[in-house]
């Protein structure tokens, strides 16, 4: 799937797998949000249980922040990754501390990120909060 993605600096196009790593360590585990502006579309369409949304990057830097005040700079465990085509699924935990109480947390994902034009385009998340799918 080589040229699936942007440069990695070094003129290298990057894979779909790998634009996905880049999203979870620089915006979840460093809480950069220039990943958006380097990483995802606009409009970035995100499915979850509570429907589907079209957010712009400002909308998508805005619900980061929030996230962020739950989970701090988690640590990031991809347990599983798989590509198909323009699709990678990933099952993945994330632990880290609320940044106002100090409570950990833990946080389950099952995702689909689907890659156009060598960025995030739309994802397919469900998620569960102290679950520990870990095993």
């Amino acid at each position: 799937m080589a040229g699936v993605g942007r440069s990695d600096g070094g003129g290298a196009p990057l894979h779909a797998a790998a634009i996905v790593e880049q999203w979870q360590e620089r915006a979840w585990g460093r809480c950069d949000l220039t990943a958006v502006d380097d990483l995802i579309a606009e409009p970035f369409v995100r499915h979850n249980r509570d429907g589907t949304t079209k957010r712009t990057h400002a909308e998508l830097k805005a619900d980061l922040r929030e996230y962020q005040k739950v989970l701090g700079h988690p640590v990031i465990e991809v347990r599983d990754r798989v590509v198909d085509g323009n699709n990678v699924w990933s099952r993945t935990t994330m632990r880290g501390a609320n940044l106002h109480t100090g409570e950990t947390r833990v946080v389950d994902w099952i995702q689909v990120h689907r890659i156009e034009n060598g960025r995030i385009a739309e994802v397919w998340t469900l998620h569960a909060v102290d679950a520990d799918w870990g095993c």
